[in-house]
């Protein structure tokens, strides 16, 4: 016991170092409104429509009713519940290590080294990273598979898919390790993997279904990202060029170790005679990789090889101590390294590539909030926004948008037009009659006429922002603000122009 409070002490050490005003970005203000909506009892994609699974804006919601029952901020309290969630990974991930390789240090080299992934212990403090828990529902899973415990694997391998929905490989590989067992074990751990797989995807059914919104689970889940989704038309080889200059930058720190533990966990499928022990991993890591070869967007898609790539370099660092005379002394002083490499990623000269990689913008949440301040100030307490493009300002003034979805990029556009009652032309009207005196639009640095929306949707939309608002930079925010009746004369900036 004591090694893992020792493990979750020093993460929370580092990833404390990060502070929590680092920047909101638009993906973290998705689960954040979404959290928000949640804890008024309106079901994930009926309060803001996401195409990941439900989970995430689940947990940011307990943070919101934590921030209200306290009298806390409640991006602070959101982000307080994913720190601890990405300590606890830390830990997830020294188990690991400890369980398959059978070596406290290797155990602890692989904690101390996912430590060090600049990429994931950045947004631990500053999310809500919706990705973060999945890393730790997988470490889980992997690490009770290892154990043939089958209910709690398949219980995290389903809380995993629930945060994204290509984590289904996990539960699938716990499933399919407890029915091949031997005969006289099969049944029971084939059932004990079944009901922990059902369990939480049960759970969430009846939650939608109590508030009456099944049908948007089944569209936000299932319906959109088989449908109407936009990932890009890009060959295989663009992927993998994007996915290098997305793990160099972010992962810099760190690339050396994460490229010697994938190899080691690669070695593994060459290693004879079998153990069992090796088998969740080397039955899981397969689906990851031919998913990532037609879909790697950012840092963010390579949290799911974190586990292998840390728990492998630990082996190989564990290993490397056998050799040597005065094992505890070296292996204390690795320690010691990778201990550094954490720490020192918390320091702007040495993380400044990555952050700029990764974050994109050296605006932090005080500049943000100084910018919602002048917006109310400004148009008043009572100013009508609306998002389409940037969720962060609906957040920071805790309004409602008109409808759900506050950002309308990759496909939301295309399921807009096919569901919505007089398709897009009908949600464009709903937006006129509800007539916003600003409307944000701009994150991290694209602009909403920038985001694969249909030429006709964007003319579409154009048609009644350009005549009807003008762009104006309030605090760090660029917004769409309402022409006041003496505005024949103003310049009025076309969005495409922007």
């Amino acid at each position: 016991m004591a090694f893992p409070l020792l493990v979750f002490a020093l993460a929370a050490f580092v990833y404390g170092m990060y502070g929590f005003d680092g920047v909101l970005l638009r993906d973290y203000s998705i689960y954040l409104y979404g959290g928000q909506r949640v804890a008024e009892g309106i079901p994930p994609y009926v309060g803001i429509f996401d195409h990941k699974g439900p989970l995430a804006p689940m947990l940011t919601g307990l943070g919101v009713v934590f921030s209200e029952w306290s009298n806390w901020d409640d991006v602070y309290a959101v982000r307080l519940v994913f720190f601890v969630i990405g300590c606890l990974t830390v830990v997830a991930v020294y188990l690991l290590g400890r369980s398959v390789f059978r070596s406290q240090m290797a155990g602890l080299f692989a904690a101390l080294a996912f430590l060090g992934c600049y990429a994931y212990a950045q947004p631990v403090a500053s999310g809500p990273e919706p990705k973060t828990p999945m890393v730790l529902f997988e470490a889980l899973c992997l690490l009770f598979a290892t154990q043939k415990r089958w209910f709690w694997s398949g219980f995290f391998g389903s809380l995993a898919f629930l945060v994204w929905q290509p984590m289904a490989a996990f539960p699938f590989v716990t499933l399919l390790l407890a029915v091949t067992r031997p005969k006289g074990e099969r049944y029971g751990a084939a059932l004990r993997a079944v009901a922990g797989i059902a369990m939480p995807v049960v759970t969430t059914v009846a939650y939608f279904y109590y508030h009456g919104a099944l049908d948007a689970l089944i569209d936000g889940f299932i319906v959109f990202n088989a449908l109407y989704i936009y990932r890009g038309k890009y060959q295989t080889i663009a992927v993998l060029a994007g996915a290098t200059g997305n793990v160099v930058a972010p992962y810099g720190t760190m690339l050396v170790p994460i490229l010697i533990g994938l190899f080691m966990i690669l070695r593994l499928y060459f290693r004879r005679p079998y153990e069992y022990r090796f088998a969740p991993i080397l039955l899981s890591l397969p689906a990851p990789i031919l998913w990532s070869l037609g879909d790697f967007q950012l840092a963010d898609d390579f949290y799911v090889f974190l586990p292998y790539a840390a728990i492998g370099f630990g082996a190989f660092l564990a290993s490397a101590l056998r050799g040597v005379r005065a094992p505890r002394l070296v292996a204390a002083i690795l320690c010691a390294l990778l201990l550094a490499v954490a720490l020192a990623n918390t320091l702007e000269t040495v993380s400044a590539n990555a952050a700029y990689k990764l974050v994109g913008t050296t605006i932090g949440l005080p500049e943000q909030r100084e910018g919602v301040a002048e917006i109310e100030e400004r148009f008043g307490d009572d100013v009508k926004v609306a998002s389409i493009g940037s969720p962060q300002v609906m957040v920071l003034l805790d309004r409602e948008n008109p409808n759900p979805y506050l950002w309308i990029s990759a496909g939301i556009d295309k399921y807009v037009d096919a569901e919505t009652p007089g398709g897009w032309e009908g949600w464009v009207e709903d937006l006129k009659e509800y007539d916003p005196e600003v409307i944000s639009f701009l994150a991290e640095g694209q602009t909403l006429f920038d985001q694969h929306l249909t030429s006709e949707n964007r003319r579409e939309l154009a048609r009644w922002i350009a005549p009807n608002y003008h762009i104006e930079e309030i605090g760090p925010w660029w917004v769409y603000v309402k022409n006041s009746p003496d505005a024949e004369n103003r310049s009025q900036a076309s969005p495409d122009n922007r």
